[in-house]
């Protein structure tokens, strides 16, 4: 039959070595005395599972400093000094374990897996790295600047592989490449103008062509009727224009594309006759500016009884190209 003493207090020792009990369960007392009860007297397997994953608010007991006094600490302390530990590996030695999150990984020199210096390196014939396990998430790798951030990542919701500014994946996206392979830049400058209605009686000096309505413009760099480069590169620039009722007795026209840097010239000699015709040019130049610089169609009339107009089936458009 079990036996069972419940006793409220001890008040003092019987004796130098204390009071031993054996086969009794002393239960609902408190041990007041600090450091009374050895580690090698706790058994815990009786003890109820958790039944859930551990989360940051979790408590564990931890001996301060090993100096004997036990203190709580939260689950997230444990979690920041677990992967403090990884940063400080540097040489590490072939065969040496390194457990990050619920994995533990060996560096082995020998399968090509090496942290040095603060480099992780991943060798072999055929070296892999995995990130994701095919889940229904967005992934990304994020580079911690000083001034900026940039990513690089998987948008699942689009399923584009896409490199952008800041850290948020997918809203400030400069490159994606989708799932057929077809690559886009939705942040490169690009624009076309046109028109909004024929500019007649083209004086003969220098005038600037009036392309007016903005049929696309990617950054808003394009402003009545000029150009103007977000950043320095090389620009794709063009025009194409439709003339009407050029005099036969003008000696040309003088088109040009007009940046900062220079200019771009192309004569048009005049027309057969001067009643109801109809020609086009074109120019395509690949000009480089410098930021903050402009571009500009002019077009000026030499000479003639007649004076050219420009319809609106006209054009003027470029894009950064690198």
């Amino acid at each position: 039959m079990a036996s069972e003493i419940k006793v409220d207090t001890i008040s003092e020792k019987t004796s130098a070595n204390g009071v031993t009990i054996d086969g009794v369960n002393i239960k609902d007392s408190a041990l007041a005395t600090a450091g009374s009860v050895p580690l090698s007297t706790i058994d815990i397997d009786g003890g109820t599972d958790i039944g859930a994953a551990i989360v940051d608010a979790d408590l564990f007991i931890i001996d301060d400093g090993a100096g004997g006094t036990n203190r709580k600490v939260a689950a997230s302390r444990i979690k920041t000094y677990a992967g403090g530990s990884i940063t400080a590996l540097n040489n590490a030695t072939a065969n040496e374990l390194v457990t990050i999150g619920s994995t533990t990984t060996e560096l082995d020199a020998e399968s090509g897996l090496t942290y040095t210096d603060g480099a992780l390196v991943i060798g072999g014939t055929t070296p892999s790295l995995t990130i994701g396990d095919a889940g229904a998430e967005d992934t990304k790798i994020v580079f911690d600047g000083n001034a900026q951030d940039f990513h690089i990542g998987l948008d699942d919701s689009s399923d584009d592989l896409v490199i952008g500014k800041g850290s948020a994946l997918g809203t400030t996206t400069a490159i994606a490449i989708d799932e057929d392979g077809v690559v886009r830049m939705p942040l490169q400058t690009a624009f076309l103008a046109r028109p909004n209605a024929s500019q007649t009686n083209i004086p003969t000096s220098r005038t600037a062509v009036a392309f007016v309505t903005n049929v696309h413009d990617t950054n808003d760099d394009f402003s009545t009727p000029t150009f103007t480069a977000p950043v320095t590169g090389k620009y794709q620039l063009q025009f194409y224009l439709q003339i009407n009722v050029a005099a036969s007795d003008m000696t040309y026209l003088d088109i040009e594309i007009s940046t900062s840097n220079r200019a771009y010239i192309m004569y048009v000699g005049p027309p057969a006759t001067d009643d109801s015709y109809y020609y086009s040019t074109c120019m395509s130049v690949l000009a480089d500016m410098d930021a903050s610089d402009t571009a500009t169609v002019y077009i000026e009339q030499y000479q003639g009884t007649v004076q050219a107009d420009i319809m609106t089936d006209s054009a003027f458009s470029g894009w950064l190209v690198l």
